[in-house]
């Protein structure tokens, strides 16, 4: 369901457990318990119905990762490779990814996300759903031309079974939780570079998330 303003009428966690594949989309949040939530609301969900699943750090170590999710009901060690279970979820770093973050590999990004996806669907996985807070890494460093490279590589609607979910602090603290819609135009006009790169975004907040396609 979805009014004209492109707000779609559905909590974020229905939106993500109900996406399909070719999605990228990206979460803008005042807290890292704001992103958490929705990343791992769409991290779970994927697990749950036969997705394999990605988490891309590049502010937390692997082990936090890990102990967040648990803490929010995921349970790796059924999940994870490493905790004997079925490999559907890899927790990694971001810089297996882009390797060189004043010149990010291109190819590699793009190669790595279709070896994974035809990992994961060769084990009969409906396919990938990659989660990752890699902006904050490249935004607080300036490296914002370098982090559009890698956003523009993606398309917004993916042929390959994947779906994406980057991740933004707004950088608002200050603003009133009821004014989410002006908030998020607020965002978009100034951060429309980066929205654009994306087919969806979620404002997530302690009170209320919004979902609006772009």
């Amino acid at each position: 369901m979805q009014d004209i303003s492109g707000r779609i009428a559905v909590s974020a966690e229905k939106f993500l457990h109900d996406l399909e594949a070719g999605e990228h989309g990206c979460i803008f949040y005042s807290s890292r318990e704001e992103m958490q939530k929705i990343h791992f609301a769409f991290v779970k969900s994927g697990l749950e119905n036969n997705w394999g699943v990605v988490y891309a750090t590049a502010t937390e170590p692997v082990e936090e990762v890990r102990k967040s999710m648990q803490r929010h009901g995921i349970d790796t060690m059924q999940y994870e490779k490493n905790g004997q279970g079925d490999g559907s979820l890899l927790i990694v770093k971001g810089e297996d990814l882009y390797i060189n973050d004043e010149n990010p590999d291109i190819d590699h990004w793009i190669n790595t996300a279709k070896s994974v996806s035809e990992m994961f669907t060769s084990k009969g996985k409906k396919g990938v759903r990659v989660a990752a807070d890699l902006s904050s890494h490249f935004l607080t460093r300036g490296l914002i031309h370098q982090w559009h490279e890698l956003e523009y590589a993606l398309e917004k609607k993916m042929s390959l079974p994947i779906s994406i979910l980057c991740a933004y602090n707004s950088r608002y603290p200050d603003l009133l939780e009821s004014d989410v819609l002006r908030h998020y135009a607020k965002l978009y006009n100034e951060n429309k570079d980066l929205v654009d790169a994306h087919a969806f975004a979620i404002y997530a907040s302690k009170y209320n998330s919004v979902v609006f396609r772009i």
